[in-house]
């Protein structure tokens, strides 16, 4: 079972995922809005190793689907705002046993979220969790949900 010290550690401990790599400008390209229409003389000399015209490298496929990233490797923020389908600055007990069930899921393949024993999980690490007990769990409860208690 993960505990709110477990969930802490593994969303604390692990880096945020790059979607997709940062490619460099080629030499002689400006990266700057509008430097397209920048004043004559002011561009950079074009790299005259680089035959005219040349192509730059092929972007990624943006037909292949994007991989769903492990909710675990999410920082704390992307995962709110990730989980927060309505937008509204507060995750309700389905958008909170979501996020619960996702970290579950990457940690234990076979776990089912059908089962009596993992909707009572769900429930009571909600009402845990909202802790002015308003059925929604706020940003600052589920901070206070993951921040492991020093003892």
């Amino acid at each position: 079972m993960l505990t709110p010290l477990m969930l802490a550690a593994a969303l604390q401990l692990t880096p945020v995922p790059q979607d997709k790599p940062v490619q460099p400008a080629a030499t002689g390209q400006s990266t700057a809005p509008g430097a397209e229409h920048a004043m004559p003389g002011t561009q950079p000399a074009p790299d005259p190793s680089v035959p005219a015209g040349a192509n730059p490298p092929p972007a990624a496929d943006a037909s292949q689907p994007t991989p769903k990233p492990d909710p675990a490797k999410l920082s704390v923020e992307a995962q709110f705002a990730r989980y927060d389908a309505n937008g509204d600055g507060s995750l309700d007990q389905a958008e909170f046993g979501e996020w619960l069930v996702a970290l579950r899921v990457a940690k234990e393949a076979d776990f089912d979220r059908e089962k009596a024993e993992a909707r009572a999980w769900v429930q009571d690490s909600f009402t845990t969790t909202d802790t002015n007990r308003d059925q929604k769990v706020s940003r600052e409860e589920w901070t206070r949900f993951l921040t492991p208690i020093a003892g």
